[in-house]
């Protein structure tokens, strides 16, 4: 178990212990508030209080053999934890750097944790060493309330770490009101990186788009080319962001969106811009599509255009992640350096720290598992199309499956959901009650239903009517 996570399950158990027992008394004098980058910190004007003595219940401090790795840690929680927003450790090294374990949720429940070193400048790291009294710290009563002045908040800790890294004390708890005790949270608040709460701000808004996964309503619009407004009943769209500016998409997340892009990096088409450059890379026809061909994904051409052109230039539009298609390209070319393209690209995508949802490519991630891999290495969530329905080509009628047909594709969503990654699924019906059947297989799904969307054509224009 990671630092963060310990850290997490031990604060997770003491405020629950003290979750009820109120903040204590708060003096009347009134603070002053300094803003402070994004929050609140209060600001006191009396001296420091006399700090309580260490009790006969803990050691005396002289006798701590403190970490030589760890100066002091601090919890950071933008708004509430109670509310969903990210909670993150910030470790304080003596090598001046600022240690956080980020976490992504996961469908099953757990986490995937990702560290982060963001380097403290000579000024910041001094601030904090004069600022933290390790001593101080460990003796004083975080409830004091004894003293003319005084602050409230909610869940505030302060970490001690001994000398096998591990934390030796958790100071604090709920609604600390101790001076000196805030007084050292704030010397570390305010002496944070700035990259640090960009990199937070992302992580937090991953976190709410896996906690809207539940409830959100979902859809694929990859021929809407123009006027995001259009969408604006969809709180998660799949688009093509070819096709809008960083304005548009950056306005269309503002009021409250989630904006994914299309993504192909197991075929090319020739209506994109960059066709004519890697026409050369096309290996062969893409059966019931004209316009598209497999393309070689074991090329380091078509990788490093992938990673370092298009996927950036996507970014660069505020999208929150990536619906890549055509991993399927294993399909067609099963061997081990196709695979090895894929892993490639996708490990790259979801190194962007995005959402990477794979289309299909069911037979790549089974060989990539079957390697020895872990799914989170190459995706974060995978979308099905056509588990209950099929499109005939020959007539080009959208139709159910047959029973065992569902029956399969169905178990293989429940064991890719065993893995923990989210899943959703892109249907074609313009039948009513194939529709009921597919809500009811989605919403049979544990305490998280899997997210759908059906489309009435294989346009994807958004266009959809259903009839019975």
């Amino acid at each position: 178990m990671g630092k963060g996570k310990r850290i997490l399950s031990l604060v997770l158990v003491m405020t629950m212990g003290s979750a009820f027992a109120g903040c204590g008394k708060k003096a009347d004098t009134s603070e002053k508030k300094k803003s402070t980058k994004d929050k609140d910190v209060a600001v006191t004007d009396t001296s420091v209080a006399e700090t309580k003595k260490a009790t006969p219940s803990q050691p005396d401090f002289s006798t701590l053999q403190l970490s030589n790795t760890y100066l002091v840690g601090m919890d950071y929680c933008y708004d509430d934890m109670w509310m969903a927003s990210p909670y993150v450790t910030l470790n304080v090294r003596f090598d001046q750097i600022l240690e956080v374990e980020f976490y992504v949720p996961r469908y099953d429940g757990e986490r995937t944790y990702v560290t982060k070193q963001f380097p403290l400048s000579d000024q910041q790291f001094l601030n904090i060493k004069t600022g933290i009294d390790l001593r101080e710290l460990y003796e004083l009563d975080p409830q004091e309330s004894s003293m003319e002045d005084t602050m409230d908040g909610g869940n505030s800790w302060l970490f001690i770490y001994g000398q096998d890294d591990q934390v030796l004390k958790a100071c604090g708890g709920f609604c600390p009101v101790n001076k000196r005790f805030n007084e050292m949270r704030r010397v570390i608040y305010e002496n944070i990186p700035e990259e640090f709460f960009t990199v937070y701000d992302s992580y937090a808004r991953r976190n709410d788009f896996y906690i809207s996964y539940g409830y959100s309503d979902y859809g694929v619009f990859l021929s809407v080319e123009s006027d995001l407004s259009q969408l604006e009943e969809y709180e998660m769209v799949v688009i093509d962001a070819q096709y809008f500016t960083k304005e548009e998409i950056e306005e269309f997340k503002s009021q409250g969106h989630f904006v994914i892009s299309y993504i192909n990096i197991g075929a090319i088409e020739n209506f994109r811009p960059y066709y004519e450059e890697y026409e050369d890379l096309a290996l062969s026809d893409y059966e019931h599509w004209e316009d598209e061909k497999w393309v070689d994904v074991t090329s380091d051409r078509w990788q490093d255009f992938i990673l370092k052109e298009l996927a950036p230039s996507l970014l660069e539009k505020g999208v929150d992640g990536f619906f890549v298609d055509n991993c399927d390209v294993y399909d067609e070319y099963p061997d081990i350096a196709t695979r090895s393209g894929l892993e490639t690209i996708m490990k790259g995508l979801v190194a962007t720290e995005k959402e990477v949802i794979m289309n299909g490519g069911q037979s790549f991630l089974d060989a990539y598992l079957a390697s020895g891999g872990s799914a989170f290495d190459i995706l974060n969530a995978i979308n099905q199309e056509e588990v209950f329905t099929w499109i005939d080509w020959d007539t080009m009628e959208l139709r159910g499956r047959p029973l065992d047909e569902r029956d399969e594709n169905t178990k293989t969503l429940e064991q890719d959901a065993e893995l923990g990654i989210y899943v959703f699924l892109l249907e074609y019906t313009q039948n009513a009650g194939l529709e009921k059947e597919i809500q009811r297989f989605c919403y049979s799904q544990g305490n998280t239903n899997f997210q759908y969307y059906i489309s009435d054509s294989i346009e994807l224009d958004g266009d959809t009517d259903l009839t019975s």
